[in-house]
């Protein structure tokens, strides 16, 4: 049994939480995966019914089962996702940008990975906020440097054997010691080509020679914000996925937000649902299971068959289609890809 904590969201998070759970329960079902989902309120919603963004039991379920898959969280992002990313040690943001040939884009073959620091920086919150002023403490330490610079080196060594360190050292002495701290560690890793890059400088070589880069490792914010220009590469943030892992768990959720502008019958859920395989590979490795990897595979191949045909796309992407129509398709490939 592998147990899912689920968080729908806010906004379209229940509409493509919902279809992403219907593309699980497909291949539960061909694969035997065992999986048990468990309903898991957390968010803007969860805040009107229970006076809470994160109930007690939430937390709860989220602590005992084995993997969390988390949909979009509206204005209560802050006491849900960064709560969870620091009070469960997921200390590793791992957002993977890739080129889908049936997207069209002004940008072709893209292929890299953002690799975060997800437990400090800005985002660990520690403030101060007057009447006429408002403070927050930047917080780097060389233990939770070190330990993202091995996973960004680590990952490097499995694709192009190259990384880049991002930091803003020219102006802010804490990201000196980043940079500096990250050099130590790639000493270890010889084989492993290493640049550093100010951010703004990244920023821009992102959009005229995103080819130059393999694994881009950042501190917490810039690798927020980055993510958002990388999501324009390949044509929709609605197609971006990412993992927040650390030691021993690990929360699944797509890149974009809410969406509450969006009338959630023609979202696009397909960000979720590459979530959702991204997670299945992420248990396959755990637990040693080539099922978990065939089924993590079989999602992703027939999300990019849809994107080639082209025919089935939601308004973001180019076309007309619901969410429910898209959901169809990608359960239609599945089962195709098996007979």
């Amino acid at each position: 049994m592998v147990k899912v904590s689920v968080i729908k969201g806010d906004g379209i998070g229940p509409m493509i939480m919902n279809s992403t759970l219907r593309i699980l329960d497909t291949v539960n079902d061909i694969f035997n995966l065992n999986l048990e989902f468990i309903d898991t309120p957390a968010g803007d919603n969860a805040l009107r019914e229970y006076g809470s963004p994160l109930p007690r039991d939430s937390l709860g379920k989220i602590k005992n089962s084995d993997v969390c898959l988390k949909g979009p969280v509206g204005e209560t992002a802050k006491d849900v996702i960064v709560f969870l990313r620091q009070e469960l040690d997921l200390y590793a943001n791992i957002r993977p940008f890739k080129s889908f040939k049936g997207v069209k884009t002004f940008w072709k073959d893209i292929d890299f990975v953002i690799v975060r620091e997800n437990t400090e920086d800005l985002y660990r919150c520690v403030e101060d906020i007057g009447v006429d002023h408002a403070v927050s403490l930047l917080v780097i330490t060389r233990r939770r440097t070190e330990r993202i610079a091995k996973i960004a080196f680590d990952l490097a060594s499995r694709r192009k054997r190259k990384v880049t360190i991002v930091h803003k050292a020219n102006v802010l002495r804490s990201y000196k010691f980043f940079r500096d701290v990250v050099l130590e560690v790639s000493r270890s890793f010889r084989d492993i080509v290493v640049e550093d890059m100010y951010v703004d400088n990244v920023a821009y070589q992102l959009i005229v020679n995103p080819w130059r880069f393999d694994v881009l490792l950042t501190p917490n914010m810039f690798g927020d914000i980055l993510s958002d220009e990388a999501a324009g590469l390949v044509g929709s943030i609605g197609l971006t996925c990412s993992a927040n892992i650390g030691d021993n768990f690990g929360l699944f959720e797509p890149v974009h937000g809410s969406a509450p502008d969006i009338d959630p019958r023609f979202a696009n859920p397909l960000g979720q649902i590459l979530t959702a395989s991204m997670m299945l590979e992420w248990i396959a490795y755990k637990r040693n299971s080539r099922d978990f990897l065939k089924a993590s595979t079989i999602i992703r191949e027939s999300v990019e068959k849809i994107l080639d045909e082209g025919k089935i796309l939601t308004p973001d992407l180019g076309g007309s289609s619901t969410l429910d129509e898209v959901t169809e398709h990608v359960i239609q490939h599945i089962k195709e890809k098996l007979i």
